[in-house]
């Protein structure tokens, strides 16, 4: 290994000529090589931190997905699910589970019923139930209701009721043909009929609505209707 030699000597200039040495890196260019460093380490943190939000959002769709997978494959093929066991499925689907689960049981068909035959079920309960509820309203304007506002309020319910059931009777005659978007319009219209029945006496808060927990069913069971009808709907 050559000595050290300092650039103050006159000797220096020969000696280095004699023993050159390898070029050493400027400070710029470490500077350059760091920036790249960190700028490399970034893009790496940058692209891992997408792939996990990717894998984050990606994965409740695949849940949802494999769900509706494995209802279809149940209802499907020889080995199709019937009765109390399809219901637990379907109604896991619903937004009212509780109800779903025991109307549709209580109708003694159910039980070897498949997803077609749980839709006329669940159609001819929300039909009969908005019978019942007409039948209530119109015995409440027989009797003494002097109020003229609530009367009213009730003359227009009656009247909702009566456009319920058809549209209610339209959607089982859909169902017939498979037509399910038909039946998702008219349950739907079926529902703000209810629905509009208690707005109106809400806009009167001095005058209790008779009929809150009656509207509050029937838009549960037509809810049932539109759980069953979308599935069937998504060929399931």
């Amino acid at each position: 290994m050559p000595p050290l030699c300092f650039m103050s000597f006159p000797s220096c200039s020969s000696y280095l000529n004699k023993y050159p040495t390898t070029p050493t890196k400027t400070i710029s260019q470490f500077s350059h090589q760091s920036n790249r460093k960190t700028r490399d380490k970034d893009m790496i943190n940058t692209i891992s931190s997408l792939f996990f939000i990717l894998v984050i959002a990606f994965r409740p769709h695949q849940i949802l997905a494999q769900d509706d997978q494995d209802l279809g494959s149940m209802m499907s093929g020889h080995n199709s699910v019937l009765g109390e066991e399809l219901i637990a499925k379907v109604c896991d689907h619903a937004t009212y589970k509780n109800l779903c689960s025991s109307s549709l049981q209580s109708v003694p068909e159910s039980k070897d019923a498949d997803l077609y035959e749980l839709a006329t079920i669940a159609l001819k309960l929300a039909a009969e139930n908005a019978t019942e509820i007409k039948s209530h309203v119109d015995k409440l304007l027989k009797s003494s209701y002097s109020d003229p506002y609530s009367r009213r309020e009730l003359v227009d319910c009656s009247e909702n009721y009566q456009d319920a059931m058809e549209m209610i009777e339209d959607s089982l005659k859909a169902l017939e043909t498979k037509g399910y978007n038909d039946i998702n319009t008219w349950v739907t219209a079926a529902m703000s009929d209810a629905e509009s029945c208690e707005e109106g006496f809400h806009d009167h808060p001095e005058h209790k609505s008779p009929l809150t927990g009656e509207n509050a069913v029937f838009n549960q069971l037509c809810s049932t209707v539109l759980t069953i009808a979308n599935l069937l709907d998504m060929g399931i």
